[in-house]
């Protein structure tokens, strides 16, 4: 009796040894999601994973080696490789979190992974791998030059000074709480009446303030162009914060974006600056052109671009006549930032609101 047991035994540990295990792979699978497609650069982004095994027996050999996208670095680590060891239980799953950053502007895409089995003697071992299939955009870091940052509070405050002093007191859209800063004559009595406390009208503006941003991308360096987004996005961020619509406007692979304004609009646009790959279709002659066509009435300009040549400044100045403010012009030139000097952020295209000179070539 003894003896039948012992075969009995042996024929079931050779089936699991030789049957059984190399098969316990295709009962494994692997899900996992990213807690965003938008990034900053260095921001803690999230990879949650969960290992499902729907076999009937345990695994007591099994590793899990997960690759996030090629350029991350995991919290902890100094690379993008994260490890587990697991004794699974039968019909069980295992979950877990990877917290990582990408450290720069870009697109991480298709990390990895692998999942170890082995025998039931230890003597054998099986690996599936697979894809981490993701596409993560990196945005443009902040722009933190002390220049920039104080033409931009200057002429982005022209802006909104240009839309209040032209309230309409008819227009009203709604009502705020009366903070004891607004004229007395701004106060709702009736309303007041109604719900209890002072309310002021909160009123529309004859004029919509709104802005065109243009990105030259036909020139510079690749240093440069980088420099160039983060301006760009720190003027987004300014214009955002003021609730101006603005238009984006390049010469390259960055795009082209209506007038708008809000979270999609400027998520769109990040996503459009991390993901290009600094490549420039046409001149800075042609963007120009393309603006004095698509020009509005009450539209400030942020022209954008590495060191102007005396050709592209020529073109500014075409620019300017058709419009009705100074032109706002930031150069990002990395050279004299190296040598200790501050950037070139340039708005020599000066003088307050004058009227447009319209050239007699252009309809």
């Amino acid at each position: 009796m003894s003896t039948y047991i012992l075969v009995g035994l042996a024929v079931i540990v050779l089936l699991m040894q030789f049957v059984i295990a190399p098969r316990v792979s295709q009962h494994l699978r692997l899900r996992y999601s990213f807690d965003t497609e938008l990034a900053e650069p260095g921001e803690k982004i999230a990879y949650t994973g969960r290992l499902l095994s729907d076999f009937f027996l345990p695994i007591p050999y099994l590793n899990l080696y997960e690759y996030m996208p090629e350029g991350a670095v995991i919290y902890g680590k100094k690379d993008n490789m994260e490890s587990h060891s697991i004794f699974m239980l039968p019909n069980r799953s295992f979950s877990h979190t990877v917290f990582f950053t990408l450290p720069k502007r870009g697109v991480y895409q298709n990390g990895k992974y692998y999942v170890e089995t082995g025998d039931f003697l230890g003597l054998n071992s099986w690996v599936k791998t697979g894809k981490i299939s993701t596409d993560i955009t990196v945005m443009p870091k902040l722009c933190n030059d002390t220049p920039v940052l104080e033409i931009l509070g200057g002429y982005i405050g022209d802006i909104s000074v240009r839309r209040f002093i032209m309230e309409d007191p008819v227009l009203t859209i709604g009502y705020l709480e009366y903070t004891g800063r607004e004229p007395m004559k701004k106060i709702s009595w009736k309303h007041s009446a109604k719900v209890g406390k002072l309310m002021v009208k909160n009123s529309d503006y004859t004029v919509d303030a709104n802005a065109v941003i243009m990105l030259n991308m036909a020139s510079g360096s690749d240093e440069e162009k980088e420099k160039c987004f983060e301006i760009v996005r720190t003027v987004c961020e300014r214009l955002e914060q003021e609730k101006i619509p603005y238009k984006f406007m390049s010469n390259g692979d960055a795009g082209n974006l209506e007038e708008g304004f809000g979270k999609k609009h400027f998520n769109q646009l990040m996503t459009n600056l991390g993901r290009s790959r600094l490549y420039s279709y046409y001149s800075f002659e042609s963007l120009a052109e393309r603006c004095i066509r698509d020009r509005k009435k009450s539209c400030s300009y942020f022209v954008i671009s590495a060191p102007l040549s005396d050709d592209d400044r020529a073109t500014l100045i075409r620019l300017q006549r058709y419009s009705e403010y100074k032109i706002c012009v930031l150069e990002a030139d990395v050279d004299m930032q190296k040598s200790g000097d501050e950037p070139k952020v340039n708005s020599k295209i000066s003088g307050e609101k004058q009227e447009a000179e319209v050239a007699d070539d252009i309809s």
